[in-house]
């Protein structure tokens, strides 16, 4: 059989929206928000933690013209945004590389970008890669570039109050592994996985995911960090890299979309 990247894309989306990410769509638009009015403008995006691609493909339909480059350290992940996306052709990149490692943006195939944008994939990363990654960004984008970052980003009073009983909790997030919208997930996520597993051309790509990524299939997700790293701790690393002033652009519940320039 020959894969349907694009349902896979969908599917994708879906399987986080309908369970553990309710404010996905929000999200997601609040970052486009950010980068600019829906226009012919063309912008350069560096999308981290890309994943399959959803937030590249809603900024290439978005902004007319705009060019973005998708980095993950998954081979599999990026052959479906490979393939779902490839009808934008040359407007679009992919570069196999883990975030975490001080060489990741050598592959990068733009000198500078207008933003750099990522949606619920930093909260993987901890306090000392998130300032390291910051410092990174700070040197490729051009001046009066932004860092865009979507994700579950607890604030330290959210944090210490989970601490008293009864509190309000930045674990609540954790928490949420047992809850009913999780089993749904975890349902999901083994489908996707097992009908990638079952197409013969993606074989290749799974080979490469065992050396860069041995472990199993599907692989296992967690929260990232046992403690996720804060909103405050963020805006104060960014700042340590050069980035002028930050700004939450919009915020649910412990979601927020943060934005600095340079």
């Amino acid at each position: 059989m020959t894969i349907d990247s694009g349902s896979l894309l969908a599917k994708w989306d879906s399987m986080f929206l309908r369970t553990v990410d309710p404010t996905r769509e929000r999200r997601m638009e609040a970052i486009l928000g950010v980068l600019g009015p829906g226009s012919h403008r063309p912008i350069r995006v560096l999308d981290l933690g890309t994943g399959p691609g959803p937030l590249v493909a809603r900024i290439l339909d978005r902004f007319g013209g705009s060019r973005v480059v998708g980095v993950d350290a998954d081979p599999v992940l990026l052959e479906v945004g490979r393939r779902a996306l490839r009808r934008h052709g040359e407007r679009v990149s992919w570069v196999l590389a883990d975030l975490r490692e001080k060489d990741w943006s050598s592959g990068l195939r733009m000198a500078s970008f207008d933003a750099a944008v990522s949606s619920l994939a930093l909260h993987w990363l901890e306090e000392r890669e998130i300032r390291s990654l910051y410092r990174d960004l700070r040197r490729i984008l051009r001046d009066g570039g932004r860092v865009v970052t979507g994700d579950f980003l607890p604030s330290e009073r959210t944090r210490k109050r989970s601490r008293d009983p009864g509190g309000a909790s930045g674990g609540d997030y954790r928490a949420q592994k047992e809850d009913a919208a999780v089993r749904a997930f975890r349902v999901q996520w083994t489908r996707w996985w097992s009908a990638l597993e079952r197409e013969p051309t993606m074989r290749s790509a799974f080979r490469e995911r065992e050396i860069r990524l041995p472990g199993a299939i599907p692989p296992r997700r967690t929260p990232g960090p046992t403690d996720p790293v804060t909103v405050e701790t963020h805006q104060r690393s960014l700042r340590d890299a050069g980035f002028g002033g930050t700004a939450v652009a919009w915020r649910e519940d412990g979601f927020r979309v943060l934005v600095a320039t340079k």
